[in-house]
């Protein structure tokens, strides 16, 4: 799949999600990433829930001040970087391959009385603005760039030198061999995205590219998945359903919910884990 053609896909997504919001003044919808499962009574560390909350959450790890610059690399519809800058941003920039998003983000802020803060832009992650910034979001985004290791070294030279990077993402667990996981490829034939890489894959190309991880936060727990058999009926009927769309865009979207149900097989296994990294930047040659 071409990049254009990826493009397109994630514009068919998007489009499919914001028909499904509520009003100009709620998050609910505008969040492309997981529903996580409620707290337990014996987590008072974890984001309370998958929305706001996790927003909450990662600016406490990043020890919020207010007055903080912010990117958010795969922002979507902008909810996090609207949050930063309800919170106190000094400026928010959102990257995502999206134009469709682009746009509802900035009506969004504009809605909000918050166009002066936000903007956002359709681009490659390596395409963002210089910075310097002091936080880095990038939610469910980083481990499906085409190129991860540009990606990272792009955030390293984006960050102030004390900045911040929280990455929350979907990570393989490791494996031996080189057998090909079906559902790992599946997944990057519906997203149109790379092989999903593996904490140690991940782990390398952070530090390969300057920053070092300097805090872990395993969220494993919190991700829900349907049972297995409930998982190949909905797939079964994902791609009967696709097979006779009548258009390309509603098979995207089919696409992508057929990528969705196969990263749940790998968390349904204890193949994959949803890791949140907080890194920092480091001299190499010190």
């Amino acid at each position: 799949m071409s990049r254009v053609e990826r493009d397109a896909m994630y514009d068919a997504l998007a489009r499919w999600q914001w028909r499904r919001r509520r009003d100009a003044s709620s998050d609910v919808a505008i969040e492309l990433r997981k529903r996580l499962r409620p707290r337990s009574a014996a987590d008072a560390t974890g984001p309370v829930d998958g929305g706001a909350g996790l927003d909450h959450w990662l600016r406490s790890l990043a020890e919020w001040r207010g007055g903080e610059r912010v990117l958010d690399l795969g922002c979507g519809f902008g909810a996090s970087s609207l949050r930063a800058a309800a919170a106190g941003a000094r400026a928010c920039f959102g990257v995502t391959p999206s134009r469709f998003q682009v746009a509802k983000a900035q009506e969004l802020a504009a809605a909000r009385g918050l166009a002066a803060v936000c903007t956002f832009a359709a681009a490659e992650f390596e395409q963002a603005p210089a910075g310097p910034f002091d936080v880095v979001f990038a939610i469910e985004s980083l481990a499906h760039a085409e190129d991860l290791a540009a990606a990272l070294r792009a955030v390293r030279a984006r960050l102030a030198p004390t900045g911040v990077l929280l990455w929350l993402d979907d990570r393989r667990v490791e494996v031996e061999g080189n057998a090909v996981d079906p559902d790992v490829r599946e997944l990057a034939e519906c997203w149109a995205s790379p092989p999903l890489p593996d904490s140690s894959t991940a782990r390398a190309a952070l530090a390969a590219a300057g920053l070092q991880l300097v805090r872990e936060v395993d969220l494993t727990d919190r991700v829900p998945f349907v049972p297995p058999g409930k998982n190949r009926w909905r797939r079964t009927v994902l791609r009967g359903l696709g097979a006779i769309a009548p258009t390309a865009s509603w098979r995207a979207v089919l696409r992508a919910f057929r990528g969705g149900l196969a990263l749940e097989r790998l968390y349904a296994r204890g193949a994959c884990r949803y890791l949140l990294w907080m890194a920092r930047p480091f001299d190499p040659t010190a």
